[in-house]
């Protein structure tokens, strides 16, 4: 699977990059800021976005989640750690995966959406991975 990192934290972008490519998954990026990604899902057409809320540039993960499945009809799961935050993307984004985060609950979190994107139920949900409901198509 062909998966967009957007993470603005100069350690934690290149680690996720280092797990998912460690179980074959190709990784685009990671980037920093939206506009950048943007560009990059619009050339590169990833399966998947995993989108930091807090994003450099000052624009939030919120507004590019929302553009990314409306302008490009990519999926992406929101990565934060303020949970209260949702509610505000339920309807754009597959789900929330909670900081802080293992490793291993990352790459079950993206082995679960995989499964979710092909039509197939996941056997179990890592605990820090929220779904918001079905994988719905872009509008």
């Amino acid at each position: 699977m062909k998966i967009l990192v957007v993470e603005d934290d100069p350690l934690i972008g290149p680690a996720m990059k280092a797990v998912l490519t460690s179980v074959a998954h190709e990784v685009v990026g990671p980037v920093r800021a939206a506009a950048k990604a943007s560009r990059l899902a619009a050339r590169m057409r990833p399966d998947l976005a995993l989108v930091d809320y807090h994003l450099a540039g000052g624009e939030d993960g919120l507004s590019l989640v929302r553009r990314l499945r409306r302008d490009l009809g990519v999926p992406s799961l929101l990565v934060t750690g303020f949970d209260h935050r949702f509610q505000e993307v339920r309807d754009d984004a597959l789900g929330l995966l909670r900081k802080p985060f293992t490793p291993q609950a990352l790459t079950d979190a993206v082995a679960a959406v995989e499964r979710l994107l092909h039509g197939l139920l996941p056997p179990v949900l890592p605990p820090s991975l929220v779904l918001f409901g079905e994988p719905r198509p872009a509008a």
